[in-house]
């Protein structure tokens, strides 16, 4: 999807080497080399622990990840992505990261050699990762010699398999994912990370019995609608959680975004750290989700294609908090919130926009 305004993203000099932002793309598309014979593949003798731990050594990277309707590119660091069960994550308090390792195949550096790409097995990138233009280009130089990655595909060793014998819905890659991400806490559940991977589809009857279950509401609203709502955010420069993905990596990230540009169907926003690229036209439903209680609103926006899957899930990423007192660290902690003082005009824009969709 091109975009009127994404084309100003800076191709740096660090050490006499460029670092290419992913918005300035090389001559040569970004994607596996066709042939993936023996000559060009390589089995490294390592796992997916000790692979993308490494990544965490490059600092700064631009993340692109892109599904139909939607394509998400955005600036983050790595650092303490680690392995449970068949799902690499990432928990911090503005960026979570689900890699699902059944869906992944392979590492390759780009024809530029100037990221990493994680593949499928088809050989199509699942995620592009690429050096930010203030990022220094050695620890990728270095960790590209150690896996052997220039012109191949790197294969992490397989997992061992369980000796002890699984239910059979254990064994389906649904009741997997399920487990893993339960082990990983209540904050960010299965449902988004299945629905934004396409394991899982919308069942609106069932939408509905588990908002009224936990006390919530489920709105249809009007797709239409959509872009009007999230370029009024952006022109307020307001902070959206915003999760999406691929069939493999699925992520939520905390950005404000302050420019927009809706063209033929086509809406672009970005901030600093952020560019997005949505179809509206994809959009076969939306809902609005959640619920307020007093000053609290707690809804989100979900978009959905055609077939059911996730394309996206909006959230606010405002902090209502004004916390007094200060972290240990010097920085207002999570566990500091409670003693704050609530702010409704940090969440008064976002119930407004809400209020305006399902009435």
């Amino acid at each position: 999807m091109a975009s009127p305004y994404l084309n100003d993203f800076s191709v740096g000099m660090a050490n006499g080497c460029r670092s290419v932002s992913p918005t300035q793309p090389s001559s040569r598309p970004v994607s596996a080399h066709s042939a993936h014979g023996d000559s060009g593949q390589v089995r490294y003798l390592g796992h997916w622990p000790e692979l993308l731990g490494d990544l965490g050594l490059l600092g700064s990277v631009w993340i692109e990840t892109e599904a139909p309707g939607l394509r998400v590119i955005q600036r983050q660091r790595l650092t303490g992505l680690r392995v449970r069960g068949l799902v690499g994550y990432l928990n911090t308090p503005e960026y979570q990261v689900r890699l699902l390792l059944d869906a992944c195949h392979a590492l390759r550096a780009p024809d530029d050699e100037q990221g990493l790409l994680i593949e499928e097995l088809g050989g199509q990138p699942l995620v592009s990762l690429r050096l930010d233009a203030r990022s220094h280009p050695l620890p990728l130089r270095v960790l590209l010699s150690s896996l052997g990655a220039q012109g191949r595909s790197v294969v992490p060793a397989p997992h061992r398999r369980q000796e002890a014998p699984i239910a059979a819905l254990e064994q389906h890659a649904v009741g997997r994912l399920q487990r893993d991400c339960e082990t990983l806490g209540p904050e960010w559940g299965f449902r988004d990370v299945a629905e934004l991977s396409g394991r899982l589809s919308l069942q609106p009857d069932q939408l509905r019995q588990i908002t009224v279950d936990t006390g919530a509401e489920a709105v249809a609203v009007d797709p239409s609608l959509v872009p009007c709502a999230l370029e009024t955010l952006a022109d307020q420069v307001y902070p959206l959680a915003l999760s999406s993905g691929s069939r493999g990596w699925v992520s939520r990230a905390v950005q404000p975004v302050y420019g927009h540009a809706y063209v033929d169907g086509q809406l672009a926003l970005r901030g600093d750290a952020v560019r997005l690229e949505l179809d509206v036209r994809a959009i076969d439903s939306a809902w609005v989700i959640g619920r307020r209680s007093g000053e609290r609103d707690d809804r989100s926006l979900r978009l959905y294609d055609e077939d059911g899957r996730a394309i996206a899930v909006i959230a606010s990423g405002a902090d209502p908090w004004s916390c007094g007192r200060q972290a240990g660290d010097g920085s207002a902690g999570p566990a500091d919130r409670p003693r704050g003082r609530w702010r409704p005009d940090a969440a008064r824009l976002w119930t407004t926009l809400m209020n305006a969709l399902t009435s």
